[in-house]
């Protein structure tokens, strides 16, 4: 059974950063209705929470350029002309393996402009004592989903560039 999730997962890679999102909202919101203290962001003063929030949406929208040019660019390897079987199937290979770590870096970009509009909505009415807990619980999930996501795909391109060399 554990093998089976675990190719499954191999194959949908990008499904990582969705099930991350979704398992620090279920703990984020777990937190909030077992503790009366607001967890996170929310408990922040306002002029900090204000400066993080314009923070966040600098740094998410750098990150969203580079994970759209990284989708760019691996959809720009094609594959290379080979001439034996074995090989044929080791660039098909690599090319499935390509278009799998556009799909994670394509999630990513999602929760990556989650944390920007939430984080620009924030900005703007986010401005009582304590922080809203829906805006802080889904900036926060977004970001740490973001982040296994950038890390997972950022590894596999890794792997798939040491593999694509290997062979030149």
């Amino acid at each position: 059974m554990a093998r089976r999730v675990a190719q499954w997962l191999d194959r949908h890679l990008w499904v990582i950063p969705l099930l991350v999102f979704l398992a620090i909202e279920v703990a984020l919101v777990g937190i909030r209705i077992f503790d009366t203290d607001k967890p996170l962001l929310a408990s922040v003063d306002m002029e900090n929470r204000k400066e993080i929030y314009s923070s966040l949406t600098g740094s998410s929208s750098g990150l969203l350029g580079f994970a759209l040019a990284a989708v760019a660019i691996m959809a720009a390897f094609g594959r290379r002309g080979v001439s034996t079987q074995e090989s044929r199937d080791r660039e098909n290979a690599l090319a499935d393996a390509r278009v799998g770590i556009s799909k994670v870096l394509l999630a990513t970009s999602v929760f990556l402009m989650v944390i920007l509009v939430a984080a620009t909505v924030a900005i703007g009415i986010d401005d009582k004592k304590a922080g809203s807990f829906t805006l802080t619980s889904v900036i926060t999930s977004a970001a740490v989903s973001s982040l296994v996501g950038l890390m997972v795909s950022g590894a596999g391109l890794t792997l798939s560039l040491m593999e694509r060399s290997r062979d030149s």
